[in-house]
């Protein structure tokens, strides 16, 4: 049984292959050594980079903090707001109540003649 045919033509496709293959195996072989350099040498960089993340970190929270306290205030601003329409609205009803309701025409007036 035959699993692979090749073709005319086929061999760069042949050597691309073999030349893939071969790199991959010797990286395999190369792996821990790198791993372990590469470790050494980007120490320095992993260290800075979570300082950095630190940094910007606690400064988004410190900006965060902020933004929640004008929020807090404006909320507050708008609930003072509101309760001073209440209470005006309030007055207003209660002085319309209390003031007369029909018009100087219809009041009673005194003729003298008794």
């Amino acid at each position: 049984m035959l699993l692979y045919t090749t073709r005319p033509g086929d061999t760069d496709m042949n050597r691309g292959f073999l030349l893939g293959a071969t790199v991959a195996a010797g990286a395999l072989l190369l792996v821990p050594g790198v791993a372990v350099a590469l470790g050494r040498a980007g120490r320095p960089i992993v260290r800075a980079a979570a300082r950095t993340g630190t940094v910007a970190y606690r400064e988004f929270q410190k900006a965060g903090a902020e933004v929640y306290e004008h929020m807090e205030d404006i909320a507050a601003e708008v609930e003072e707001e509101l309760r001073a329409h209440r209470e005006a609205a309030k007055t207003a009803q209660a002085e319309s109540r209390d003031a007369p309701t029909g018009s100087p025409a219809d009041a009673p007036t005194d003729t003298g003649d008794d």
